[in-house]
């Protein structure tokens, strides 16, 4: 479901994937063949959200932003089931695991995976080709090219899946319904006249 909110509605790419359950609110923008699963919830009613062509959400993952903020998904980044995003910045190619939680001002850069459960604390920065692990995130080890590349193997395997049931008539965002959150002058009711 798309939801408008203060004027704003998202948008999405003819190409991009939303399961039927999904909700966006308000000031999202989700790029060329990026695929939002069943249950994800991207509420943008103060900031925005930014997600990028061929990333992937998945089922049940909550993605926010504050006032005047913006929270940014990558190119071919994933963003596991349960996981929470805040106010922060995923680049390119990451991988936030299942249950993980990445919390305001905070950066995961390039190829980075931060591991299942794992929290990003407020404003840290988790470098590019590692793999940060526990709460709060710290680098457990880094990773050599070939396993930095593999960082993109899930938002690869989510776009073919995600292909799969565009071809069978689900996710296709022009089917969605657009709610609105205008509020309308309220109704005036003639009272009957006195019998």
């Amino acid at each position: 479901m798309l939801i408008e909110y203060r004027g704003k509605t998202p948008r999405v790419a003819a190409s991009a994937f939303v399961a039927p359950t999904a909700i966006l609110i308000g000031d999202v923008d989700v790029d060329e063949e990026a695929n939002i699963w069943f249950g994800a919830i991207l509420r943008a009613d103060n900031g925005s959200i930014r997600i990028g062509a061929r990333a992937s959400v998945q089922d049940n993952a909550v993605v926010h932003a504050h006032e005047n903020a913006v929270t940014s998904v990558g190119a071919d980044a994933t963003v596991g089931h349960c996981a929470v995003l805040e106010n922060c910045t995923i680049e390119r190619g990451a991988l936030i695991g299942s249950n993980a939680v990445v919390l305001d001002d905070a950066r995961v850069k390039e190829h980075a995976v931060v591991s299942a459960g794992s929290v990003v604390t407020v404003g840290s920065q988790i470098e590019p080709c590692v793999v940060a692990v526990g709460s709060p995130a710290v680098t457990r080890r880094h990773l050599d090219q070939a396993n930095a590349a593999f960082s993109e193997h899930a938002a690869r395997e989510h776009l073919t899946m995600s292909r799969d049931y565009l071809r069978d008539g689900i996710g296709m965002p022009l089917h969605h319904e657009v709610r609105s959150t205008h509020r309308r002058p309220p109704q005036t009711v003639k009272a009957k006249p006195a019998v």
